[in-house]
C-alpha cells in the first residue's frame, strides 16, 4: 500500500466511545450479541472458553483481546472457570465531512474482525480499566481523554495484529505473568503455564526470560519471598505460619529457600530488618524537613512549618488545637492540658478517645480556636496546624508553637510527638503494632473479597464526594490494607472525585463506607438519604454507614485503629 495512502487512510480517521463496561461470566454462561450495532473490543482474562464469531469457533485460553466489525454476532462461552471480561464500543469517523461510517478502504483494519490468539497483555487490561473508569464519570474531559486511550490501545492491538499476520510470534508472556500473581501460593508446573500461553514449554521458557530476565517458575519464586520478606517485616507470626501462607508446606525448605534468595535465613532476616526500622523513619523524618527531627548536643530538635524547637525538656501542659493530636498524645499515655473538639452546636470530643480527656480543658473547636480559654491554660506549648496561622502572632505571646500540615501523615507526627515527649519507644512499638496488623488483616481479607471493590463516599449538600487512594483514609483502606480500588477512582491523582447523586451507579462498587455527618448535624441530610435509597435498590450492594467526624477528623493512631476495627468488623462478618 503506497505510502501517501496509508497516510491519507489513518490521518483523516478518528473514533468515538459509545460504550464502556465490565462484566463476569460464571463457569459455563455465555455471553451473546447478534449483529452489533458499532465496532466493539473485547477484552478478557482467566478461566477458558469458546469465541463463536460470525459462525466461526475459536478457542480461547488464559485470556484474549478480540477487535469486532460492526454487524457482527458472537458468543463468548466459560470453560471451567469464570471470566471476568471487559466491553469497549466505539465508531470510526472520517473526518472529511465527519460521516458516521468507518473510512471507505475496503481492508481497513477498522473494518476487520479478528481474534489475537495469544493472550492480552496485562497493560491492555489495565488501560481498558482505566478507560472504562473515565468513560464512566461522563465528564467532558474525562471522555475526550477516554477517547485518545482507546485510540492508542486500538493502535497497539492492530499493530500486534498485523505483526503476526506476517508470521511474528506474538508475546504471550505478560498473560503468564498475571496467572502467576494470582496463583503463586500453589504448587505451578511449567507444563501448565505453557498450555496457557498455547506454546511449548521450551517457547514458554525463552520469551520469558528474554522479557523478564528470569524464568517462570523462578518468577513465582519472587512472588513468595517478596510476600514472605513483607510479613517477617510487619508481622510477628510464625516461620511456619509464613511459609504456608505462601504455599510451602515444609518449613525447612521454605527457610533454605529463603536463604538461597536473600543471603539470610528467615529469622536473620527479621532481625536485621527490626534494627534498621528506626534508621529508616530517621532518614525520612530528614527529607521532610517541614515534619522532621535531627538530635543535637541540646537535645532534640524539632523542625516544622514555621522554624525549629529545641526540647531542652519534655513539655508538661501541651495545647493542642486539632483533635487527631489529642489522639496522638493520648497514644502516648500524656492526656493534653487542653484541646479543642469536634461539633459545632455542641462540642465534644471523638468517641474513641473521650475517656481519656475527662482532666482536659476545651478550647473551641478547630475552625474557631477558644484563644482567651488557651491563654488561661498557660501551657507550656501550643500545637496547631497552618489553619491557625492567622492567631500565630497571639499564640506565640502564650507559649511557643509548632506548626504542622493537616494533611501529614500520622506516622511522622507520632514519631515527632514521641522525640517530643521523651517517649520514642513507645511510638515506635505503636507503628510497628499497626504494620504488623494491617499486613495480617490485608492476607485474611484478599480472599473475602475476590472480585470485589470498596468506596469511600461522603454525601455533600448536592452532590457526592468519592475518597481515592490518595486521601488519608484512602491510603487506610487501599495501601495499608490492599482493599480493591473501585475503578471509577483507580487512576486519580487527586484526593477525590464528585458527582451527583444520579450517577452514583457509576462508581460501580461492592462495599460502600458512607461517610455520615449525622453526629455532628444531629440527624441524617437529604443528600444522605438520598444516597442510601439509591445505592438500597441494589440488594449486592453492602452499604456501612460511618461517623466522618472520627473517619476524616481523628488522625491519630487511637482513630486510625478504630478505622481498621471498622472495616474488619464490616468486611469480615
Amino acid at each position: 500500500m503506497p505510502l501517501h495512502e496509508q497516510t491519507s487512510l489513518w490521518s483523516e480517521t478518528t473514533i468515538k466511545m459509545r460504550d464502556g463496561y465490565v462484566g463476569t461470566l460464571q463457569t459455563g454462561s455465555t455471553l451473546v450479541r447478534n449483529e452489533i450495532d458499532s465496532n466493539l473490543l473485547l477484552l478478557a482474562i482467566g478461566g477458558e472458553g469458546e469465541l463463536a464469531m460470525n459462525g466461526e469457533v475459536c478457542r480461547i485460553g488464559a485470556s484474549f483481546a478480540c477487535h469486532m466489525a460492526q454487524g457482527t454476532s458472537f458468543t463468548l462461552t466459560s470453560g471451567s472457570d469464570e471470566l471476568y471480561y471487559m466491553v469497549m464500543t466505539y465508531r470510526a469517523f472520517s473526518l472529511e465531512g465527519a460521516s458516521q461510517v468507518t473510512p471507505s478502504y475496503r481492508k481497513h483494519p477498522l473494518q476487520t474482525s479478528f481474534v489475537q490468539s495469544t493472550a492480552a497483555q496485562t497493560e491492555w487490561v489495565q488501560q481498558a480499566e482505566k478507560i472504562i473508569a473515565k468513560w464512566r464519570r461522563g465528564e467532558g474531559l474525562e471522555v475526550f481523554h477516554a477517547n485518545a486511550l482507546l485510540q492508542i490501545m486500538l493502535y497497539e492491538l492492530i499493530m500486534e495484529y498485523e505483526s503476526a499476520q506476517g508470521g511474528g510470534e506474538s508475546d504471550k508472556v505478560e498473560a503468564v505473568t498475571s496467572y502467576i500473581a494470582s496463583h503463586y501460593r500453589r504448587n505451578l508446573e511449567l507444563q501448565e503455564l505453557a498450555d496457557l500461553a498455547g506454546c511449548s514449554v521450551r517457547q514458554l521458557q525463552r520469551r520469558f526470560k528474554q522479557e523478564k530476565q528470569l524464568g517462570p517458575m523462578e518468577y513465582a519464586i519472587r512472588l513468595r519471598m517478596e510476600n514472605a520478606s513483607r510479613m517477617l517485616r510487619h508481622t510477628d507470626a510464625s516461620i511456619g505460619q509464613i511459609a504456608d501462607r505462601i504455599g510451602y508446606r515444609d518449613v525447612y525448605y521454605f527457610s533454605r529457600a529463603f536463604k538461597k534468595y536473600y543471603g539470610v535465613s528467615p529469622l536473620g532476616y527479621r532481625l536485621d530488618q527490626a534494627s534498621k526500622q528506626y534508621e529508616r523513619y530517621a532518614q525520612a523524618l530528614l527529607r521532610n524537613r517541614t515534619a522532621s527531627s535531627y538530635d543535637s548536643a541540646q537535645g532534640p530538635v524539632i523542625c516544622h512549618l514555621r522554624g525549629e524547637y529545641l526540647v531542652r525538656q519534655p513539655p508538661r501542659r501541651i495545647a493542642v488545637l486539632d483533635v487527631q493530636y489529642a489522639d496522638h498524645l493520648l497514644a502516648l499515655g500524656l492526656p493534653p492540658a487542653g484541646s479543642v473538639g469536634s461539633g459545632s452546636a455542641s462540642v465534644d470530643f471523638p468517641p474513641s478517645i473521650r475517656a481519656g480527656l475527662q482532666g482536659t480543658s476545651l478550647l473551641g473547636t478547630y475552625e474557631y480556636p477558644d484563644l482567651p480559654a488557651v491563654e488561661r491554660l498557660s501551657p507550656d506549648l501550643i500545637i496547631c496546624t497552618e489553619v491557625h496561622d492567622r492567631h500565630a502572632e497571639r499564640l506565640s505571646r502564650i507559649a511557643p508553637v509548632l506548626t504542622f500540615k493537616r494533611n501529614e501523615s500520622w506516622q511522622t507526627i507520632l514519631g515527632l510527638f514521641g522525640e517530643l515527649t521523651g517517649r520514642r519507644a513507645e511510638a515506635q512499638i505503636i507503628l510497628a503494632d499497626y504494620d504488623r496488623r494491617t499486613a495480617l488483616l490485608s492476607e485474611e481479607l484478599a480472599p473475602a473479597l475476590a472480585g470485589q471493590s470498596v468506596a469511600l463516599i461522603r454525601p455533600l449538600d448536592s452532590l457526592v464526594r468519592v475518597h481515592s487512594a490518595a486521601h488519608r483514609t484512602g491510603v487506610v483502606l487501599y495501601r495499608d490494607l490492599g482493599l480493591p480500588v473501585p475503578l471509577f477512582v483507580a487512576d486519580a491523582a487527586d484526593t477525590a472525585y464528585h458527582i451527583s447523586v444520579d450517577r452514583l451507579a457509576a462508581v460501580q462498587a461492592s462495599h460502600y463506607f458512607v461517610l455520615s455527618n449525622r453526629t455532628m448535624q444531629g440527624g441524617i441530610s437529604t443528600t444522605e438519604q438520598r444516597v442510601l435509597d439509591r445505592l438500597d435498590t441494589h440488594g449486592n450492594r453492602q452499604i456501612h454507614g460511618v461517623d466522618a467526624a472520627i473517619w476524616i477528623g481523628c488522625y491519630g493512631p487511637i482513630g486510625i485503629n478504630g478505622i481498621v476495627d471498622r472495616i474488619e468488623q464490616a468486611l469480615l462478618k
